[in-house]
């Protein structure tokens, strides 16, 4: 080097980040693995090293920041880069988006994580006696590498370096019409097309950065779910005595090999599949002017039979709930409240 030349170490430039590898569960256990790296916190100049760390178990003490005690269901569990003296970046988790309790922006960087859901996996697929245990769910884990192109929360890996899907159905976020966002949330109340048509899901998934699924994403993703019963609502929720669907993730054993709850029952998963079944074409305003816009004049479709997909079925739909139940002949611009919204999106 020259005289006044300067000596870059990749990870010393602001935004930087690289792992040996990514984030994950290791088998047998409630712990991950965590590979080594580097990783810029602060800005320019503010370079650290990872350290690998397996068998590591985010409630052993410091390795949390205290505002978890205990792997709960429907949690979503942020990993952080935290800055250290020593040049050698601490790794520590956290219930926290922003930032872990006693830290900043400036000190911490969020750079992974993962959520705690109902896990069957492929072992189990279709069992109708298994139980799914709570814990980390495998195919959740992200780092800032390996994730969704979208905000990861809430999310699995159904095709490897592909596709993520949402765990829930999803239920209202932040925001009002029309820049709410919709999230993928245990235990919570499901939207659903009664107070919005079918036609503006397309709106409401899109503030998500997703997108709708197709019938094959669909049939991917809902493998191995199990079938639903006409007297129970053991497997699914899909009594033909049910009223309503249920709040997001109420059946324990309504998980995909997946790990996707309830693409069997509760509610239909909106599918972005089109098609016109034909007949006497006509333009029609009546099946524009529905839902949350209806009051505002927004032109015609021209439509013999404008239909689209369905999946999974819904709340009361017995034995006909599934891994593989399709509704083929949807209105699109129907408002009737058995169909609910998951999204999508393509690996990063």
């Amino acid at each position: 080097m020259a005289a006044g030349d300067l000596f870059i170490i990749p990870a010393q430039a602001a935004g930087f980040f690289s792992l040996l590898g990514s984030i994950s569960k290791e088998p047998g256990g409630e712990v991950l693995s965590l590979p080594e790296g580097m990783v810029n916190i602060g800005g320019n100049g503010k370079g650290y090293l990872l350290r690998q760390a397996l068998g590591w178990d985010p409630l052993a003490e410091g390795n949390n920041d205290g505002s978890f005690s205990s792997l709960t269901l429907g949690d979503d569990i942020y990993i952080y880069a935290v800055q250290d003296p020593s040049g050698v970046a601490a790794w520590l988790a956290s219930k926290n988006s922003t930032y872990p309790v006693g830290q900043s922006a400036e000190t911490s960087r969020k750079v992974g994580g993962f959520h705690v859901g109902r896990v069957r996996g492929i072992a189990y697929r279709y069992n109708t006696t298994y139980v799914p245990p709570v814990g980390i769910v495998p195919n959740s884990c992200w780092d800032l590498h390996h994730r969704p192109s979208c905000d990861p929360p809430g999310m699995v890996e159904v095709v490897p370096g592909r596709l993520w899907a949402d765990i829930y159905l999803n239920s209202e976020g932040p925001g009002t019409w029309p820049e709410n966002i919709p999230v993928s949330r245990y235990g919570a109340t499901l939207i659903r097309d009664n107070i919005y048509s079918r036609s503006d899901f397309h709106q409401l998934i899109s503030n998500a950065g997703k997108r709708l699924p197709t019938v094959e994403e669909f049939l991917r993703y809902a493998e191995g779910a199990p079938q639903g019963s006409n007297s129970s609502n053991d497997t699914a929720w899909g009594h033909t005595s049910n009223t309503g669907p249920a709040l997001a993730g109420a059946v324990a054993k309504a998980v995909s090999q997946y790990n996707v709850v309830d693409a069997a029952g509760n509610l239909w998963d909106w599918l972005d599949d089109h098609y016109d079944i034909g007949g006497t074409w006509v333009w029609s305003a009546a099946v524009v002017n529905v839902g949350k816009d209806a009051a505002i004049p927004r032109g015609s479709v021209h439509h013999a039979g404008w239909r689209a997909f369905l999946g999974g079925g819904t709340w009361y739909y017995g034995v006909y709930c599934g891994a593989r139940c399709l509704g083929p002949s949807a209105d699109p611009w129907v408002a009737g409240g058995s169909v609910g919204l998951r999204g999508v999106c393509d690996s990063l």
